[in-house]
């Protein structure tokens, strides 16, 4: 029954009617509902159609059978009949016409007419015969008594109609669901009036069934389709596009819990993502910073080594030059002085040119280990 009442009140933008009183005393005949009409074949002139249109939806508004948010396949429709047409003795002339009103209502769909009744006629006077006819239309009372008890009779006709109807009206029902014109089946089952106690129910009932498979059809199409955009791509613009999908469905419907499902599992996918995101950043930032450091230190080790390899290269150039010096000056060098001062005073200067000779050597070979 919760269900039902669910579905009634999504439904009531459709089942609201117009000029009737809803309270719990209200008349239960006040909520049939009749369509004004006029009919093509009828004896109106079409520049008066409008005008007679008009004092139909006086009739229904007045009566409490009226309504701006649906049309009824039943219907109230009038007819005039020409009675008379004079010319008046007056200055300037003008055109006097009498007519005679007939009220039809009936079922527009089937042709089955349920009352009718003659109005009283009525007299208008104009400047020609178009105005002469607006204002006999302008004559007709509304507030008549034949016009009360045919609007009664036909309502009568048309609950009887419904009660004996119910069973064929809900086929219809069946046959435009199963072409899923869900609409047009909850509108027709819809139409029929709360007086008609059983069939009123049998109705609500099977508008249930009706929107519960609408519901359950149309979340599964959202849902098949969610469901392919998410397995063939899950990109963040495939995600907000399920997303989307999923939320399309009724939460009413077969397809709901699925939907859920699915888009925790794109939640989850995206929170992952995320995750996995983060830890890639901080792990390459904590690279950066450890290249950055890693640089720094190699910096100063290189600054430190150029130091001491300045240092080392400077002694070594001060021996160097010590060393080439004492040779080309003919003096010994002073790391030679005490081996010099072993030999023989009458050493010859072929041997001492010899020696200078394999000095010189020595030393070229000295500098050039310091290069490699």
């Amino acid at each position: 029954m919760k269900r039902l009442l669910s579905i009634l009140v999504s439904l009531s933008c459709v089942l609201s009617l117009f000029g009737q009183n809803n309270a719990e005393s209200a008349d239960d005949m006040a909520r049939i509902i009749l369509t004004p009409y006029v009919a093509g074949t009828s004896t109106i002139p079409s520049h008066a159609a409008m005008v007679v249109e008009n004092k139909l939806n006086q009739v229904v508004t007045k009566y409490g059978v009226g309504s701006k948010s649906m049309e009824s396949q039943f219907i109230i429709t009038a007819n005039l009949i020409e009675m008379s047409k004079d010319f008046t003795a007056t200055a300037p002339v003008m055109v006097s016409m009498i007519l005679a009103p007939t009220i039809y209502i009936g079922n527009g769909y089937t042709g089955e007419l349920y009352s009718s009744c003659q109005l009283p006629e009525v007299r208008g006077v104009g400047e020609n015969e178009t105005k002469a006819y607006m204002a006999a239309i302008k004559q007709i009372n509304i507030n008549s008594k034949e016009l009360g008890e045919c609007i009664e009779i036909g309502k009568t006709r048309i609950i009887e109609y419904y009660n004996s109807q119910i069973d064929f009206i809900i086929s219809e029902a069946e046959a435009l669901s199963k072409r899923q014109e869900w609409n047009e089946a909850i509108l027709h089952l819809a139409a029929v009036p709360k007086v008609c106690k059983e069939a009123y129910e049998k109705a609500m009932l099977k508008i249930a069934d009706v929107y519960q498979e609408k519901i359950d059809i149309e979340g599964g199409a959202k849902y098949n389709e969610a469901y392919a955009q998410w397995k063939a791509d899950k990109s963040k613009e495939s995600a907000t596009r399920v997303v989307e999908l999923l939320a399309g469905i009724n939460p009413s419907s077969a397809y709901v819990e699925r939907g859920r499902k699915l888009s925790a599992q794109v939640e989850s996918h995206y929170a992952e993502l995320v995750a996995r995101r983060r830890a890639i950043e901080d792990r390459n930032w904590q690279f950066k910073v450890r290249q950055y450091q890693d640089a720094q230190d190699l910096k100063k080790m290189q600054q430190e080594s150029s130091v001491e390899n300045k240092r080392m290269l400077i002694e070594f150039a001060a021996g160097a030059v010590s060393e080439v010096t004492s040779v080309f000056k003919g003096s010994p060098a002073p790391s030679s002085v005490n081996s010099s001062a072993s030999q023989p005073a009458s050493s010859s200067k072929s041997a001492v040119g010899s020696g200078r000779k394999a000095k010189k050597q020595g030393i070229a070979s000295k500098i050039a280990s310091w290069f490699k």
